[in-house]
């Protein structure tokens, strides 16, 4: 449970917080198009120096693309360390046509923000931000160690991430941490989402006949390709949706009955 001088200090900072949220949705952080100024660049300034109004030591690194921002706050030796992962990068707004306002002019409308990022990714980390400020400055103080890690290359696949996580490993360590680019569970009902599907992907090379064949002589008998390449692929999961390739599931865990029952009483 929240302090309620937590949940108070949120409640008559709102407005401030939403202002000060806007100014960061206002810049165009596309990070797979070049812009005089770069609205990344922008961002990522315009962290630094809100983090550090909040007591955090911020700073920016650059990569081999747009540049990533790191922030710590020690609070003491034997508190854990939560670890903050986000990201300042926005998708493209096209078709601008679809959209009723200006995408980097946010706009509140029937309760609601509307701006490009304003859900995926800035909004979400800046939760994190504004409940430091109140911890910080109405609870007392954070009870963990924090840091913050804002990248500025998720929206085009992290191509600079591994190399700059593995520079950067001992900035990084931590006891927990938390992705800042979810979704609750239901309207009103925040969720921490501890699992994903992953993603494996490979190339299948599928060599046929180097020639027509006569169908009414080998039809049947010499394998389509089509039809092969058609079944060998229908053939990876069966009609639950598993994955039948050998092997697959070996290092997987199994759900133990707590999660499930702790899905099943999901509302």
């Amino acid at each position: 449970m929240l302090p309620e001088a937590v949940t108070q200090y949120l409640e008559t900072h709102r407005e401030e917080h939403l202002v000060r949220l806007m100014e960061l949705l206002a810049l165009p952080s596309i990070a797979n198009i070049k812009s005089v100024p770069d609205g990344c660049r922008q961002a990522a300034e315009w962290l630094v120096e809100h983090m550090t109004n909040l007591g955090l030591e911020a700073e920016i690194l650059p990569t081999a693309g747009k540049p990533n921002v790191l922030a710590s706050l020690h609070v003491r030796d034997d508190a854990p360390t939560l670890l903050i992962y986000g990201h300042y990068d926005v998708q493209p707004p096209e078709p601008l046509e679809l959209w009723e306002s200006d995408p980097f002019d946010p706009e509140v409308r029937d309760g609601k923000l509307y701006a490009r990022g304003a859900n995926d990714d800035k909004g979400q980390f800046f939760t994190h931000l504004m409940a430091i400020e109140a911890w910080q400055r109405a609870g007392g103080g954070l009870p963990v160690n924090v840091k913050f890690f804002i990248e500025g290359e998720e929206e085009i696949g992290s191509p600079n991430l591994e190399p700059f996580v593995a520079e950067h490993a001992d900035r990084l360590g931590a006891d927990f941490a938390v992705i800042s680019d979810s979704a609750f569970f239901a309207p009103g009902l925040p969720s921490i989402t501890y699992a994903l599907r992953g993603i494996v992907y490979l190339e299948v090379s599928l060599r046929g006949g180097a020639a027509d064949a006569h169908s009414g002589l080998h039809g049947g008998a010499l394998g389509n390709p089509i039809h092969v390449l058609a079944k060998l692929i229908a053939a990876m999961h069966d009609d639950a949706g598993r994955v039948t390739i050998p092997g697959y599931y070996d290092n997987v865990l199994p759900p133990a009955e707590s999660e499930r029952d702790a899905w099943a009483n999901l509302p």
